[in-house]
């Protein structure tokens, strides 16, 4: 995944190279048992999928046991689908511990009770207690952010105590319209340059 392969690769690639070298080096009875490892697309995508909510079900133990915060804001892929993503931080042990805790297709509109839908019934789905919730941090949309109607009102609902946080990526974003035109052509030229990276192999 890390090398943007897809899984079939272990089937059509590894597996095979893998067993010449164990012939080469411990001989074909040897290789004929490697053979027998299961690595088609549908036995290998299964796995991917338990180590997913195994590695999911870890961070939700985590979780019900201290406070938490959470990040949340709407995207869209590529195929214009909207997305909730949730952020969760919170201390485990000495660390400050920053994971995805969710991304969930939003089906109806992106108001702000639906919005609150999808985050209360992962909430409930995995009994995690929202007096526990002590932060949340979204964008200053007015689903989000709305003093009365928006999410931040529904969240207080059930978690009074929780302080909300306007995004810093945001301001960033907001302020940056406002630059003289020498310092935002020089932005530009920096962002220029680290996409033209990025887009290439070091």
């Amino acid at each position: 995944a890390k090398c943007k392969k897809p899984h079939t690769i272990a089937e059509e690639l590894i597996l095979p190279a893998a067993i010449d070298m164990v012939n080469i080096m411990v001989g074909e009875s040897a290789g004929k048992l490697l053979s027998k490892v299961p690595l088609s697309n549908n036995t290998v995508s299964r796995r991917i999928h338990h180590m997913a909510e195994d590695l999911n079900d870890q961070l939700i133990e985590k979780i019900k046991e201290k406070e938490f915060g959470l990040q949340l804001d709407e995207a869209t892929d590529n195929n214009k689908d909207a997305h909730l993503i949730c952020y969760v931080r919170f201390i485990d042990g000495d660390d400050m511990v920053e994971d995805l805790l969710f991304c969930k297709n939003i089906t109806a509109s992106a108001k702000a009770q639906d919005l609150f839908d999808i985050l209360n019934n992962f909430m409930s789905e995995n009994m995690l207690d929202w007096i526990k919730c002590v932060g949340v941090c979204t964008d200053g949309a007015r689903s989000m952010s709305g003093s009365y109607g928006g999410l931040q009102s529904l969240i207080r609902s059930k978690a009074p105590d929780a302080l909300w946080t306007h995004c810093i990526i945001h301001r960033e974003a907001l302020a940056a319209k406002y630059l003289s035109p020498a310092l935002n052509q020089v932005l530009e030229c920096v962002v220029n340059v680290i996409n033209f990276i990025k887009t290439r192999p070091l």
